[in-house]
């Protein structure tokens, strides 16, 4: 395609592509970003201006809107803790995305990218950048997730997930077959300290019911309910809190810790620093699964 001399008002390249095709500035981003616009057989900048006679060439924008564009995914290595016909149970390493949070992502190490390798076509509730997932798990925290690998296995567990999101009460909420645990290692502060007293004399679980304030970018404050099922070990100004979420809030265990003087070992977000990584696994999975079974799927490893 050349610039004709209708259009030689010296127009952005990403402006003149959002006219001539339909879809979005941020979409042409990401694809300028990968060298799939060039002008005059080069690479650009979003912000180039064009200019009268210029030759723009446009990768097949099908490659970008659909699952192909994955086939850039690292194919990292993630062990496979139980595989049935209709679901996987995986053992998420650290530091791994569960999901690309845009195409400008896709070259990053993440769990959808490894399941596209060798899982295709896996169901998904949105579109290819989440398929298999009817969970997440933050890039920090580690361990027990589970993929969906058919229709079937997605529309089970969203109805499970569902259930327990829907639930009113603490009793529904822990009577559906769907429990999700953690154990954090936290650092405690003189307010932890009290707080921990607090646990004490009110004995366990103890339930945390505060609103969510994550620290992201458009993030809607949200009630969550945080049950803390035991304080397993305590040294040297840190301890063992093993969780159960009775919601699913964006750092709800990260933000409800932290409030009550308890921040995860190496949260950067909600403590401070550390040399250590963050120290959160989803260490055990309990649910029914399509067939009916129930399942209890645990990793005894301890963080002390």
């Amino acid at each position: 395609m050349e610039l004709t001399y209708d259009e030689i008002e010296q127009v952005r390249i990403d402006t003149w592509l959002t006219r001539k095709f339909p879809y979005s500035r941020a979409f042409f981003h990401h694809i300028i970003q990968r060298w799939g616009v060039q002008v005059n057989w080069n690479a650009v900048k979003k912000s180039l201006k064009l200019k009268l006679w210029d030759h723009i060439s446009v990768d097949s924008l099908e490659r970008y809107l659909s699952p192909v564009i994955l086939e850039e995914a690292p194919d990292i290595d993630i062990q496979i803790m139980l595989e049935k016909d209709d679901y996987l149970i995986i053992n998420k390493p650290k530091w791994v995305l569960s999901h690309p949070n845009s195409l400008r992502d896709v070259k990053e190490p993440s769990v959808v990218g490894r399941l596209y390798h060798h899982f295709k076509n896996l169901p998904s509730f949105s579109n290819f950048i989440r398929a298999g997932l009817v969970h997440r798990l933050d890039k920090e925290t580690d361990w027990l997730m589970i993929i969906a690998k058919t229709e079937r296995g997605l529309a089970h567990f969203k109805q499970l997930f569902s259930e327990k999101s829907e639930s009113e009460t603490i009793a529904q909420k822990e009577n559906v077959k769907l429990q999700k645990y953690y154990r954090a290692k936290c650092e405690i502060l003189p307010d932890g300290d009290c707080f921990l007293q607090e646990i004490k004399k009110n004995w366990l679980p103890f339930y945390i019911q505060e609103t969510v304030y994550a620290k992201t970018p458009h993030f809607t404050p949200k009630l969550g309910i945080t049950k803390i099922e035991k304080i397993a070990a305590v040294e040297k100004n840190r301890c063992e809190v093993q969780i159960q979420l009775l919601t699913g809030r964006t750092h709800q265990i990260r933000y409800h810790l932290s409030h009550h003087g308890l921040p995860l070992v190496g949260d950067y977000l909600y403590g401070h620093e550390d040399v250590e990584s963050m120290q959160l696994t989803a260490y055990r999975l309990l649910f029914q699964d399509p067939d009916g079974e129930m399942m209890n799927i645990y990793l005894n490893l301890r963080l002390f």
